[in-house]
């Protein structure tokens, strides 16, 4: 029997489309990753086949191998490409965002693209749609939602038969109906919603009938060689849209097929900051060009997002804990006046796990002034995805003086959180007994895009 092997399941991505596959009736996934995570035990839970280690599963002809971009080169991927080579067959070997290039080609597709806010507003979108749109089909992004029983995506419930017959074909090139000789009524009939990564030109892969770009701001420094190789990104990705392009007012950023829209306060039910605005004002004004009829009551108790100012509980002393993703200066800065307007007489107490020393070391000023006007800061262990530490340290050191050949990673973020005026703690428990003590009079805030959540959230701040 083939299976459809997922590699590096316990990627948010990727388990939300293991997810998608067994409400589509797929029996037959594998779920390989290397680390057992809150993601991958929730894939046991529903007793999907779930390998924790790589080069334990042999991959077979007939499998669909679909894998994260952090294990490209995978024991399990590297065996499947020498196994087709060897026989001479086709086997689909896809990553997760070739995956979604390839759902894209079947729907009518939106893509959501910017350097904050990609997942919100694809979520707000979805969320809206799906009481508005009758032919909107599928909706994938990035990170859960407590509005879609905290999945990374939704089906239209009423259209799963033919979603999972457009899978089919993708995954075995058999049974669509929509490409054979008697019926084509499935190609393009349904919309499909979808957050267009703009790492390493990822969303070039997605065929796209709309694009919404709302913030433009230079991210992924470990790709992008500077803000005009950002940009040459997005203006090649308007290029590839083929009706239009919907942005913020205030935009800079130019294209024949560009609605600028403009922006009003939207009262949302849940912790809001400016972008909510720009994000509800772009989904409204796209309701609108796809001739659906929507008005603010549609979308104005979206609950927002996980690990977006989610609440996570009380402790003990009524101090209230909040988990963000927020890994870049803006984010941080942001917040910092949303939050101070908001509970005007607290403490604010901020936990900052840094995600890619590149990031930090490129915008090093930015951080720190996004950081001080904070009432306490501790600064965590550096989340280093896709880095190679030891290049880094030699392209750093003529503008840093400071970093040293043999500089150990707590040398680094120590100087770091000095220069915030904060400190820096190493060791997870000592960081859950600091939110423990945290008193009444603050509300603390743990901004990370990397794995202190899933530590912190196994621990109990209650007691």
């Amino acid at each position: 029997m083939w299976n459809i092997v997922l590699v590096g399941a316990g990627w948010t991505g990727m388990s939300g489309v293991a997810w998608l596959l067994y409400d589509l009736w797929y029996t037959n996934i594998v779920c390989i990753d290397g680390f057992q995570s809150e993601l991958t035990d929730k894939l046991q839970k529903k007793w999907l086949k779930v390998i924790i280690w790589h080069n334990t599963y042999e991959p077979k002809l007939d499998d669909a191998i679909i894998y994260s971009e952090a294990v490209v080169d995978s024991p399990e991927v590297t065996k499947a490409r020498e196994l087709a080579k060897e026989n001479k067959k086709i086997m689909l070997i896809i990553s997760y965002f070739q995956l979604l290039g390839e759902i894209s080609k079947y729907f009518i597709t939106v893509g959501f693209a910017w350097t904050n806010g990609k997942s919100s507003t694809t979520a707000l979108w979805i969320y809206a749609a799906k009481q508005t749109l009758p032919n909107f089909g599928l909706g994938i992004l990035g990170t859960m939602v407590p509005d879609f029983d905290n999945q990374s995506y939704y089906i239209n419930p009423d259209h799963t038969d033919e979603i999972r017959s457009i899978f089919d074909f993708i995954l075995t090139g058999k049974n669509f109906s929509a490409l054979g000789t008697h019926d084509v009524s499935l190609a393009k009939k349904y919309y499909f919603f979808v957050e267009a990564c703009e790492y390493r030109r990822q969303f070039l892969n997605l065929d796209l009938d709309y694009t919404v770009i709302t913030s433009l701001e230079l991210d992924h420094t470990d790709y992008y060689k500077d803000m005009d190789d950002y940009l040459d990104a997005f203006k090649t990705l308007a290029e590839k849209t083929k009706h239009k392009i919907l942005a913020p007012e205030n935009l800079k950023f130019e294209n024949e097929n560009i609605i600028k829209v403009p922006i009003k306060k939207i009262d949302f039910k849940h912790i809001r900051w400016a972008y909510n605005d720009i994000n509800g004002s772009l989904v409204l004004t796209l309701l609108k060009t796809l001739n659906a009829e929507c008005d603010e009551s549609k979308i104005a108790h979206f609950k927002g997002l996980r690990r977006r100012m989610e609440l996570l509980w009380e402790n003990s002393h009524w101090a209230k804990i909040y988990s963000d993703y927020g890994h870049m200066a803006s984010s941080i800065s942001g917040w910092y006046q949303t939050l101070k307007e908001r509970y005007p007489d607290k403490k604010l107490f901020v936990i900052f796990q840094p995600h890619q020393i590149n990031r930090v070391l490129l915008g090093w000023n930015d951080f720190v002034q996004a950081l001080k006007p904070y009432d306490k800061v501790i600064i965590y262990n550096i989340y280093a995805a896709r880095e190679n530490i030891a290049a880094l340290v030699k392209k750093f050191q003529s503008t840093n003086p400071w970093i040293y050949e043999s500089m150990k990673l707590s040398d680094l973020w120590n100087i770091f959180a000095a220069a915030c005026w904060w400190m820096y703690i190493e060791k997870i428990e000592d960081i859950a007994k600091a939110i423990r003590d945290a008193d009444e009079k603050t509300i603390v805030v743990v901004f990370s895009a990397g794995d202190i959540d899933y530590g912190l959230r196994s621990l109990d701040f209650r007691v």
